[in-house]
């Protein structure tokens, strides 16, 4: 199996590129840096490229992973916005547009999205067919998936991954949280009442994987079967490190640093469930938050 990835260096595509390496997955990897990404993927074997132009007509992909996007746990400036979105939407419409030069399409195209898809929320369960509300995150997603949809009309079976936050060791949020709560200096965030829908690293990694065997497709929420409270998150994570966790970050001081990005991404959540990882047989190694935070420390 042929597999070109993009944002293979990040948290989920290394780990990606390095699981699929074990199953003698022959790997292309899309990089801006050549040689910072062979420091980070020292795998034997990898292909890299700089430039989608690099792609021949005769080159034959089974699988595509469209993984790569600018960090958005930043403040959104207007300037921030724009990068957020030419990083994501229009990479997807080159890449897109460069598999249509091949004379073989690949047979799938797992592209990224996210849970912000829905836009802020209450506490309504939310499957792939759950209502959004307008919103940044919501406008991104949207061109996002839609990006990646044109996709089908070259024969192409596609999944648009609706990412939660991704719990792991070795980064993304839990990095930013663990010094915090280690010094018993963490807390629920504003209310503590949002909803925040997670997911292992593992099982992030998985669930990719499972979404290229099966015929899935369409929007796949690719979270945990069982989304909690920002508070019960906290309480957890605390109890995980044997320290309290009673600190509530103020949410006026959120929105006054981090503005937008603060009122969509940590002050309001969605409660979302991963019903067609379900409906498939997914099973998650990890579906509880008590289970996930202890392996991953």
């Amino acid at each position: 199996m042929h597999v070109l990835i993009t944002g293979g260096t990040g948290l989920i595509g290394a780990a990606l590129c390095q699981s699929l390496a074990l199953k003698d997955a022959k790997l292309t990897v899309l990089t801006r840096d050549i040689q910072k990404a062979k420091h980070l993927l020292p795998i034997n074997g990898v292909h890299f490229i700089e430039q989608l132009a690099q792609i021949k007509p005769d080159d034959q992909f089974d699988v595509v992973v469209n993984l790569a996007g600018a960090p958005i746990a930043k403040s959104w400036t207007q300037d921030y916005q724009l990068t957020i979105q030419h990083s994501r939407i229009a990479l997807t419409q080159s890449l897109v547009k460069a598999l249509g030069t091949l004379t073989t399409p690949p047979k799938v195209f797992v592209s990224g999205s996210a849970i912000g898809f829905y836009g802020p929320q209450g506490n309504d369960e939310l499957s792939e067919s759950g209502a959004f509300n307008p919103s940044f995150s919501h406008t991104l997603c949207q061109a996002w998936e839609e990006a990646a949809n044109e996709a089908t009309r070259l024969g192409i079976r596609v999944v648009n991954l609706r990412t939660g936050v991704v719990l792991s060791k070795k980064g993304g949020a839990l990095a930013k949280m663990r010094l915090l709560f280690s010094l018993g200096l963490g807390g629920p965030v504003g209310s503590g009442e949002q909803w925040m829908s997670w997911v292992h690293h593992d099982d992030i990694v998985n669930i990719i994987q499972f979404c290229i065997q099966e015929e899935i497709q369409g929007p796949v929420n690719a979270t945990a079967p069982n989304p909690v409270t920002n508070k019960t998150f906290a309480q957890t994570y605390g109890k995980v490190l044997h320290r309290p966790a009673i600190l509530p970050m103020p949410a006026w001081f959120l929105r006054l640093v981090m503005g937008q990005m603060a009122e969509e991404l940590l002050l309001t959540g969605q409660r979302v469930v991963p019903s067609k990882l379900i409906d498939a047989g997914f099973l998650f190694a990890y579906p509880e938050l008590q289970g996930a935070l202890t392996k991953t420390g």
